[in-house]
């Protein structure tokens, strides 16, 4: 397995690879549209990374630099996939910091389920997100 990450001139070529993992969390999380993503990727204001067996696209995320009042922030604003060994989703998530470090970006943010500070412990709770469903009450 390897990491990749894909620059903004080649999302359109390579696309159809992976469209189908982004188009799962369009479905299943509902934030991020699937074409929000390729449009952002196309243009740079998002960056893809993924992992791959051969041929095969096992899982893929969705960076987006944000500036703050503190600094950058690279937050990973999707991860989407299947069968991916926590040592490459590891390598893959180190491969992303030592990149936002290269743009002088203060932290990387993760935006996700609780699982992820029990699997990654380098992360630490700095905010808390909560929704309230305007249709149910």
């Amino acid at each position: 397995m390897n990491c990749f990450a894909i620059a903004p001139d080649e999302v359109r070529a390579t696309w159809p690879d992976y469209a189908h993992l982004f188009e799962k969390f369009e479905r299943d999380d509902g934030e991020t549209s699937a074409r929000e993503v390729f449009e952002c990727a196309s243009t740079g204001l998002m960056q893809i990374w993924g992992v791959q067996d051969g041929k095969d696209v096992l899982g893929v995320c969705a960076t987006e630099v944000q500036k703050t009042a503190r600094g950058r922030i690279c937050l990973v604003r999707i991860a989407s996939g299947r069968r991916v060994p926590t040592q490459i989703q590891a390598q893959l998530l180190a491969e992303i910091g030592t990149w936002a470090r290269g743009l002088n970006c203060i932290s990387v943010r993760l935006i996700g389920r609780k699982g992820w500070l029990r699997r990654f412990k380098q992360f630490r709770v700095t905010q808390v997100v909560a929704e309230w469903n305007l249709r149910t009450n």
